[in-house]
């Protein structure tokens, strides 16, 4: 994972990689699984009403089910953009595909999927064992969005896992290199807190244990 978060780094800072030819087939994922996640989440952009409720499902389900797996397919998607990018940037009348920063996750966030159980559950499974990355290894996916908007829900469906994965997704979220001088993430942690604990008070638990954790993992880095 070190390995691959020094190419998406270097990837970031405008270096021409078109001479390289990336291979991912030590990933746990395939091209054509990331290719199918695309075809889906672009046919959503695009659709309305009942298409695109139909369509949604059809995206979330070819979305990964574990941590691992969303991390490399993100990482597949973002270096193939920036190569499609470098390989045709000089060409007369080349309009690049606007990038935005993990486009799954934040459509991911804020999707109203009709099934809770399972849009937590598969939600939750890819933030467990998340850490601190590059740019598309942080925040905890976005999941945090969840527990400010609909946290009796969010709240509901967290209680069923154990404590270790609680503060696991905890620790993604607020995982940084200098946490204690990040205002936005101290006012994250206040807000969730506040809401939390007013339908949760184990959850709202592990939440200040995991967040004083990863403050005192960080002091001094």
């Amino acid at each position: 994972m070190k390995k691959i978060l020094i190419i998406v780094f270097l990837l970031f800072y405008g270096k021409s990689f078109a001479q390289y030819k990336f291979d991912f087939s030590n990933l746990s994922i395939s091209e054509s699984k990331v290719d199918s996640i695309n075809y889906y989440y672009n046919k959503v952009l695009k659709s309305k009403r009942e298409e695109k409720k139909k369509l949604e499902k059809q995206f979330f389900q070819s979305l990964p089910n574990n941590h691992t797996e969303m991390s490399h397919a993100m990482y597949i998607d973002s270096s193939k953009k920036l190569i499609e990018y470098e390989e045709n940037k000089h060409k007369k009348n080349y309009i690049p595909k606007s990038y935005i920063i993990n486009p799954w996750v934040k459509h991911l966030s804020s999707m109203d999927y009709n099934d809770k159980k399972e849009y937590y559950r598969k939600y939750f499974n890819i933030c467990i064992g998340g850490k601190y990355g590059a740019d598309y290894m942080q925040d905890g996916f976005e999941i945090y969005k969840r527990f400010l908007v609909d946290t009796e829900q969010a709240s509901i469906e967290m209680n069923k896992l154990n404590d270790e994965q609680i503060e696991s997704i905890f620790w993604f979220i607020f995982d940084e290199t200098h946490p204690e001088h990040n205002e936005k993430k101290i006012s994250l942690y206040n807000q969730m807190m506040g809401k939390i604990k007013k339908y949760n008070s184990r959850i709202a638990y592990l939440l200040e244990k995991s967040y004083n954790r990863v403050l005192s993992a960080k002091k001094g880095h």
